[in-house]
């Protein structure tokens, strides 16, 4: 691997950039593979033309730093920019997302960036269960810029190309992946296309199917993950900065690389799931709610968190899922959180740590709100006569649920080696903030993914 003065600088675009959840993600990846740095003496002998000694280590300890360096964002959403700029107040103009359309860049446009890595997370919407149609998914408006990125790919030059793509979307994306002999490329779906991609430019590529339950997140939300890689003379380049180069390497995980290889169509897409990167996911349970919650909310932000008296007395009510602090789960937030009952997201009770059920028994506050087996469910029209709803019932809050997203809302920005910290501007209301949170990603997740492919990318035979 190729470094400059002790530093290795991944430069990277973000398309569909939100809050920014893949940077973060990113930059963690960086934090530990500058951990994991190694200096490699044997791989340095087998250069001989490049002089290299161990470097001294720093005044942190820490010998090589590895860094994430954004080129450019790009968004239509003006609320998602201005979050976006806020929490990247350090890069000047750089942390202004561009609002063109992403369809409508060019060619020439994304070769002048020369970035290292793509992330991506393009619209779900044309993917979700809830989509009636979703075997047409090509049709959907939704799914025009990334098909547009899939073309440029096609026609970018190989020098050009970015070393490493990072691709999130909703399970189920991957799905309709059969091509027939005959089908051409306005025949196949956004992910056999995608694949074509892969397969044509040569990356060797990974998916996986995985879960912030998987890496110690007490929440569901399984999302698919894309990772390919290519290395060859662009690497080096972008890498060394054309300069006199240092040859480092990181510590290497056993198994990750043979969990990649070259795609091809006439086969169904492998899947991975965590148990493929059990070095790298929880082995034990997921931590308790309590962890994440704010620890000290004002009357003024209590009240905006209530649940409304006519939702709660809606009929739709009993679909609420219901987590206390002392439990290890908590639902799937969408970005109808807040607005609709079922399938948005959990909220919160925090009455009595032991109270009684509906049938007077005495229990643990835990288990007042079991998750039920769906063939077990039945409607009880007793369900919520004592829960004191003013008191007891809230909703998460948006920094609740950023923690539980893996933002880092309460790092310390002070020091070389400390994390870029996440904020909501002041401007930005609850509903706002759940929403947004509702269409980004899991950065602990994709700061995983992130790292696999880093550190196959940059521990270069």
């Amino acid at each position: 691997l190729f470094h400059h003065y002790g530093k290795m600088i991944l430069t990277y675009l973000e398309f569909y950039s939100g809050v920014g959840g893949w940077g973060y993600a990113l930059e963690a990846a960086c934090r530990s593979l500058s951990a994991s740095f190694v200096y490699d003496e044997a791989a340095a002998s087998k250069r001989p033309r490049v002089a290299v000694s161990p470097p001294e280590p720093d005044e942190g300890g820490v010998t090589t730093q590895a860094s994430a360096r954004l080129l450019a964002a790009f968004d239509h959403s003006d609320l998602c920019n201005g979050v976006f700029q806020h929490n990247h107040k350090d890069i000047g103009k750089r942390c202004k997302p561009r609002q063109t359309p992403i369809e409508r860049l060019s060619l020439d446009e994304l070769e002048q960036y020369d970035a290292t890595v793509w992330c991506l997370s393009p619209p779900c919407q044309p993917h979700t269960r809830q989509h009636s149609n979703q075997h047409r998914e090509r049709d959907d408006p939704r799914s025009s810029s990334f098909l547009h990125l899939c073309d440029l790919l096609i026609e970018m030059d190989e020098d050009m190309l970015p070393n490493l793509l990072l691709l999130e979307n909703v399970v189920g994306f991957e799905q309709n992946w059969a091509v027939a002999d005959d089908c051409g490329r306005d025949d196949m779906g956004s992910f056999t296309l995608w694949r074509k991609v892969l397969c044509d430019r040569q990356y060797e590529t990974a998916h996986f199917h995985l879960d912030p339950t998987d890496v110690g997140i007490p929440n569901n939300r399984p999302r698919h993950y894309t990772v390919a890689f290519r290395r060859g003379r662009s690497l080096r380049r972008r890498l060394s900065g054309g300069r006199s180069n240092e040859i480092h390497s990181f510590t290497r995980i056993e198994g990750l690389e043979k969990l990649f290889a070259r795609e091809t169509l006439d086969k169904p897409p492998i899947i991975h799931d965590e148990r493929s990167l059990s070095r790298l996911c929880s082995t034990s349970e997921p931590t308790r709610i309590e962890a994440f919650l704010d620890p000290a909310l004002s009357p003024a932000s209590l009240e905006q968190l209530r649940i409304p008296k006519k939702i709660r007395e809606s009929s739709g009510a009993w679909c609420f899922d219901i987590v206390t602090p002392e439990q290890r789960r908590s639902s799937c937030f969408t970005h109808s959180y807040g607005k609709f009952i079922r399938g948005t997201g959990s909220i919160l009770y925090t009455g009595p740590v032991a109270a009684n059920d509906c049938e007077g028994d005495a229990l643990p506050r835990a288990e007042l709100f079991e998750l039920a087996d769906p063939k077990d469910r039945a409607y009880d029209e007793s369900w919520s006569k004592r829960i004191n709803w003013e008191e007891d019932m809230r909703y998460l809050s948006g920094t609740e649920i950023a923690r539980l997203f893996g933002f880092p809302v309460d790092c310390a920005s002070d020091g070389p080696t400390a994390m870029r910290s996440f904020e909501f501007p002041s401007t930005c209301t609850m509903k706002q903030q759940w929403k947004l949170l509702g269409n980004s990603i899991n950065v602990i997740v994709a700061s995983t993914v992130a790292y696999v492919g880093v550190t196959l990318l940059c521990n270069e035979d």
